[in-house]
């Protein structure tokens, strides 16, 4: 369910069932099958872009370039990227089924629930922490990064490509957080 009147697919003009079938053909093989929080088709996120067709292409275009194969992150790291954002942000709907994609991307369920729970004592490398902790300051208060936080990246190993793709990816998924949020994704 949202709070703003959604089409169905079978309901959809040529421009929305165009641009849904182009966002379908962008997710990772891990977003095949639904994930919790389970809502019905008129309730998830890419219903509550359906009123503005265009908007719904050029958001997902965004994140199917964000997740190319040809760039520096791995889907393991998408994913603890978006797990760590939307917990952050306290998004029922977005954590859960970011969680279980982590959990379908690694196939570790207690990789998954501890990134969930808490990063920073989950088993993960000291290159995906420092990671995370900046993907975490972003979320908090992107005003507050500092060339530190961007030192602290280059000595983990990750170039300039690597983060401007951590950078955006934290970003897309807090724009998706809100609209999640402001527009009651997954709530009843």
């Amino acid at each position: 369910m949202t709070r703003i009147k959604t089409v169905a697919i079978e309901d959809a003009d040529d421009a929305l069932r165009l641009a849904r079938q182009a966002q379908h053909g962008l997710y990772p093989v891990e977003y095949a099958t639904p994930a919790p929080p389970f809502v019905p088709d008129e309730g998830g996120i890419v219903a509550a872009h359906s009123l503005i067709p265009e908007a719904l292409h050029h958001a997902f275009a965004t994140f199917g370039a964000l997740m190319s194969p040809d760039l520096p992150l791995d889907r393991r790291q998408h994913e603890m990227i978006a797990t760590v954002v939307s917990t952050t942000n306290r998004t029922y709907y977005c954590t859960l089924s970011h969680t279980e994609f982590l959990r379908r991307a690694t196939s570790d369920d207690d990789l998954a629930e501890a990134i969930r729970r808490d990063f920073r004592t989950a088993p993960i490398s000291d290159a995906d922490r420092a990671m995370l902790e900046y993907v975490e300051q972003i979320t908090l208060d992107a005003t507050c990064v500092t060339d530190g936080h961007h030192a602290r990246l280059r000595a983990a190993g990750f170039d300039d490509q690597a983060i401007l793709q951590i950078t955006l990816i934290a970003a897309w998924f807090n724009y998706i957080n809100r609209v999640a949020d402001a527009l009651g994704v997954g709530t009843t």
